[in-house]
């Protein structure tokens, strides 16, 4: 069975950083949405427990919901981090330029 450990903030936001390989956690204010419950939490909030061996696991505050950070995204830009939403924007705008060029438009 898993315990709740209580951690002191600083453990805790160190915690998010280090465990969220996904995201990154300014502070512990800083929102996300579990895309399973779609329950919008804060860093505070996240559910923290320790398994066997002592090592600790995050999950979503939500009872019953066990979606961990893969599941969690930015509020308002669902499916991706802001980083990857830019690159996809400069993605799609080359790929606008690229299909109106003149040497593309007589191969097709």
């Amino acid at each position: 069975m898993a315990i709740q450990p209580h951690l002191p903030l600083e453990e805790r936001l160190n915690l998010l950083r280090t465990t969220d390989q996904f995201r990154h956690w300014s502070s512990l204010d800083d929102k996300r949405v579990c895309i399973l419950c779609e329950r919008k939490f804060n860093g505070r909030q996240v559910g923290i427990s320790r398994g066997r061996g002592g090592k600790l696991h995050l999950h979503c505050p939500t009872e019953g919901c066990a979606a961990g950070p893969n599941q969690w995204v930015y509020p308002g830009n669902p499916l991706v981090s802001e980083i990857a939403y830019a690159d996809w924007q400069r993605a799609l705008e080359n790929a606008d330029t690229q299909t109106s060029s003149p040497e593309l438009s007589s191969a097709a």
